[in-house]
């Protein structure tokens, strides 16, 4: 086909619908098989590991019975309220509710001291020590600190401890402080592990927690069974806690039933404890209370009262009479030059105000003489009316802080003198409380008497209620753990070790930019793809391990051939003048002009490849040949051609043009109309003519290349050609700003699964020789042995 026909099908290529090819999709995983090799030991190592350091954790089952508390049925009675009485999934949803509650499960805490917990290390597990601790503690202060960092203690045989691993030693039975609080340490019971972990809980938080650990529910349907389950790793501990749950819901449900007759008991003994001390002190209570009110002589103190009264209406008379000056400052300030009359400041006892006050009359005086004798537009009559202004505000001010001053003074001197009235008309009420005080001892007896006989009749009703729930089965505990289920670590722990590689290989296809299968290159470009070149395998750091040889049978060596033959597809099949570019460097322009140019010479062809790369020029040193002169020595007319060409050393038919010393303008070299000169004497002696040129979308000398081309070949190269380049060949190709613009698809690696295998089918690859060998049983090997990629 030729050129256009093929452009063409590129185009129309969004509407086709490529057959899925399951091994090619699975190749793209199995080029990560070593992920795979390393996420699933360590993930059943991880399991492995996890099992070896988690306790594990058994569970503790009661039942209890809650009785039916319906009453005997008359005849008279309706069925109606026979079946209501019978129905209690009320009852026992309220009684499951109690029983999980955080005030009951707190006390179980308490009563139990679940606060503090004792572990120790037994290889790389941490087991509880419940029940068999060698220290008891019994904390006062608990700080917030301790909550978060468990506390290490030492013993020894001597009866000595010591805090975390400290130097001092403390004696058991004695009371330290540290930063976790102020408790005792004391002697627990015998125990081989000498290091113990003291982990202090917040109550509140530890009462939730074991909350969720507890299960309640009905053993039967119909019937008032409730079975009680708890989780806990220590198997004493869970029944222990079941145990004292029960005791203390009985205990709540007694309680409860017996709230009204407690709180009676509860108010007739304090009442009594009062009554007794009343009646022992009785004989005391009139000196207690003429002391506490400091009665000495009544009429004596109703004088001291009327003197303090009056001294005190003497100081606001003259608190009132400033404030009244104040007031006629503020008034004659305000209405100053209206006639008003100039206050008196005999009274005034503030030297600041007294100041102002002098300047202001200073100053209106010196105003009326002005007025008599200027112009109302003088500047000095401005003067003068500026300071006064300025002084009137000043004044203003004053007198409205000794104001605020003076008014909380006669506030506070009302206050007092109302205190001292208060006091005084008090005097009569006095006598009568203290004639009451007297009366109290006959009423205090006939009150505790009446208290006696009411708590023994309260006491009887208290004792005779009973709870209304049984035990029926003891906490019995499960012999094997359920947590952890070794089953489930273990097949989730495989289960990880596959898809975690599964997640981050499609991450990393997920956040790959770069151009990674031949059908989005199409796609995106609607450009047609000449030729499709593979990763050459065993190519080194040396550049001239990436030169093929003539005689090779690679896969690659075929793939070049391929392009050779589909040269003569381009356009007409005239094209002999070819010009290789790229997006941006290291996309293999020249890896792919040396070996094309290889293989045309070995069809017979004369071939001269021409370095015009005047920026970054690689050429030369992947040839090994000198680059002191060169195409940019014929650019600016310095030499002939033929002192300029240079053998390259592959193939007799094959000669080089390197780019020559770097000039310092290389568009405007390009642009001096020498190129097509030196192209049109190239023509006339080989057959074809390859251009390994600047990238083109780092640089415009591509573009100024392009005009004395036949074709350009358009290198993209695979998992290094950003997807947003391939926007810009859609663009060339659609303003045909290239004349025969064809792409190579370099780079391809198989192993990705991308791209088009070279052959029918994977299996095709055994049809060629490669030309490095694999040595070891390596990723090849293992694909051989199961034919399947």
């Amino acid at each position: 086909m030729n050129y256009k026909n093929s452009t063409h099908l590129a185009q129309n290529h969004e509407g086709l619908h490529e057959k899925f090819d399951l091994k090619a999709y699975l190749r793209r995983y199995l080029h990560y098989w070593y992920l795979f090799f390393l996420t699933i030991p360590l993930c059943l190592g991880a399991a492995y590991l996890y099992l070896i350091i988690t306790q594990p954790t058994y569970i503790s089952q009661t039942t209890l019975l809650i009785k039916d508390n319906k009453t005997q049925v008359g005849p008279e009675e309706t069925i109606m309220k026979e079946m209501a009485q019978f129905n209690g999934n009320k009852v026992l949803e309220n009684e499951i509710g109690i029983l999980k509650s955080q005030l009951l499960m707190g006390m179980v805490v308490k009563q139990l001291n679940l606060d503090i917990s004792f572990r120790a290390k037994e290889g790389l597990k941490t087991i509880d020590l419940y029940g068999q601790s060698p220290i008891k503690i019994d904390a006062q202060i608990v700080t917030e600190y301790a909550y978060a960092h468990p506390l290490i203690i030492n013993t020894d045989s001597a009866g000595f401890f010591r805090v975390n691993n400290g130097s001092e030693y403390y004696r058991l039975g004695s009371q330290i402080r540290t930063a976790w609080g102020l408790f005792f340490v004391a002697k627990g019971l015998p125990s081989a592990y000498p290091e113990v972990e003291v982990q202090f809980h917040n109550p509140q938080a530890l009462t939730r927690g074991m909350l969720g650990r507890l299960t309640v529910g009905v053993l039967y349907p119909q019937s008032t069974l409730l079975e009680l389950s708890f989780e806990d790793t220590s198997v004493q501990k869970s029944k222990d806690i079941l145990n004292k749950l029960l005791d203390v819901y009985v205990q709540s449900s007694l309680n409860d039933k017996n709230s009204e007759a407690s709180n009676t008991l509860k108010f007739i003994e304090s009442r009594l404890g009062l009554i007794t001390g009343e009646l022992s002190e009785v004989e005391k209570d009139v000196e207690v209370y003429k002391k506490s009110k400091g009665l000495t002589d009544i009429s004596a103190e109703s004088q001291l009262f009327l003197e303090n009264i009056k001294e005190n209406d003497s100081k606001l008379n003259e608190i009132e009479t400033k404030i009244k000056v104040l007031e006629s400052v503020d008034h004659y300030i305000q209405n100053a030059g209206d006639g008003a009359p100039a206050p008196a400041t005999y009274m005034i006892d503030d030297p600041i105000l007294v100041s102002l006050l002098t300047k202001f009359n200073d100053l209106s005086l010196q105003r009326e003489r002005y007025a008599r004798i200027t112009q109302v537009e003088n500047p000095l009559f401005e003067t003068v009316n500026t300071q006064m202004d300025q002084t009137r505000q000043a004044i203003q001010e004053n007198v409205q802080n000794l104001k605020r001053g003076m008014a909380a003074t006669k506030q506070n001197l009302s206050g007092i003198n109302t205190k001292f009235s208060s006091g005084l008309s008090s005097i009569p009420k006095k006598e009568r409380e203290y004639v009451g005080i007297k009366r109290q001892q006959t009423i205090k007896e006939n009150l505790y008497l009446y208290l006696l006989q009411k708590r023994e009749e309260t006491a009887l009703a208290y004792a005779s209620t009973v709870t209304d729930s049984r035990l029926i089965d003891a906490p019995i505990s499960s012999y094997m753990p359920v947590k952890p289920k070794r089953s489930v670590i273990w097949l989730g722990a495989g289960l990880a070790g596959l898809v975690i590689p599964l997640i981050l290989i499609n991450l990393i296809f997920m956040l790959n930019s770069t151009v990674q299968n031949r059908e989005e290159v199409e796609r995106i470009t609607h450009t047609s793809i000449l030729a499709e070149i593979g990763m050459m395998k065993g190519r080194g750091r040396n550049p001239a391990e990436s030169i093929i040889k003539v005689t090779s049978r690679s896969a690659v060596a075929e793939q070049f051939r391929a392009l050779r033959t589909n040269l003569q597809y381009m356009g007409d099949g005239s094209c002999r003048t070819i010009m290789l570019t790229s997006s941006i460097s290291s996309e293999g322009k020249s890896f792919i002009s040396i070996n094309l140019a290889v293989s045309l010479a070995s069809s017979d062809k004369r071939v001269i490849l021409i370095g015009l790369d005047l920026r970054k020029p690689s050429l030369h040193n992947r040839l090994e040949i000198t680059n002191k002169k060169g195409a940019s020595n014929y650019l600016v007319g310095q030499k002939n051609l033929d002192e300029l060409i240079q053998p390259s050393g592959l193939h007799p038919q094959f000669d080089v043009l390197s780019c020559g010393p770097l000039p310092p303008n290389p568009s405007e070299l390009l642009s001096n109309g020498r190129l097509p000169e030196l192209i049109a004497e190239l023509r006339q002696r080989y057959d074809y003519i390859l251009i390994d040129s600047p990238p083109y979308g780092l640089v415009t000398d591509a573009a100024l290349i392009s005009e004395h081309v036949d074709a350009t070949l358009y290198v993209v190269r695979f998992n290094h050609t950003l997807l947003d380049h391939l926007k810009h060949i859609k663009e060339l190709q659609r303003t045909k700003r290239f004349a025969n613009l064809s792409l190579i698809y370099n780079g391809v690696d198989y192993a990705f699964g991308y791209g088009y295998v070279y052959g029918s089918g994977g299996n095709a690859y055994g049809y060629h020789t490669e030309d490095v060998q694999d040595t070891g049983f390596g990723f090849k090997t293992l694909k051989k042995l199961t034919g399947m990629f």
